[in-house]
């Protein structure tokens, strides 16, 4: 009689253990200097139809700024699973491209910025990572 019991609670709960899943999110707040003046790039752009064919008046830019940080601190901000710590507790460089980061326009190498970094992964997809700029 036992032994049905067991089989019966395991025959409902295995269904569920089917369905969940390990996740983990870090958010971060990341401060550095800027190691060089960001680089600009400014791709222009224009839409396209089903056919391949350029669309009228559909051109549009997009600008791109490449920074080169020191990352000398970081603390958690938000949900942090592995708790935001520097690489053996010690500063490292970082290069990252962001899109359409106007406020660094006028920013110059020696220029402290923070960034929040946030890093998402479960196990149904794959861990993505993106970089928003503070002020």
């Amino acid at each position: 009689m036992m032994n049905i019991i067991r089989l019966t609670v395991l025959l409902i709960i295995f269904p569920f253990s089917l369905f969940a899943s390990a996740s983990y999110v870090d958010s971060c707040l990341l401060t550095g200097t800027l190691l060089e003046d960001p680089v600009i790039m400014i791709k222009s752009m224009n839409r396209v139809d089903n056919n391949g064919e350029i669309m009228a008046n559909s051109a549009y830019e997009v600008s791109d700024f490449e920074l080169k940080i020191w990352i000398t601190d970081t603390k958690i901000a938000g949900r942090a699973d592995s708790g935001c710590q520097l690489p053996d507790n010690k500063p490292y460089e970082l290069l990252i491209t962001l899109a359409n980061a106007y406020d660094l326009t006028e920013a110059k190498k020696g220029d402290q910025i923070k960034l929040l970094h946030i890093i998402k992964n479960t196990s149904h997809t794959p861990t993505t990572e993106k970089y928003i700029l503070q002020k």
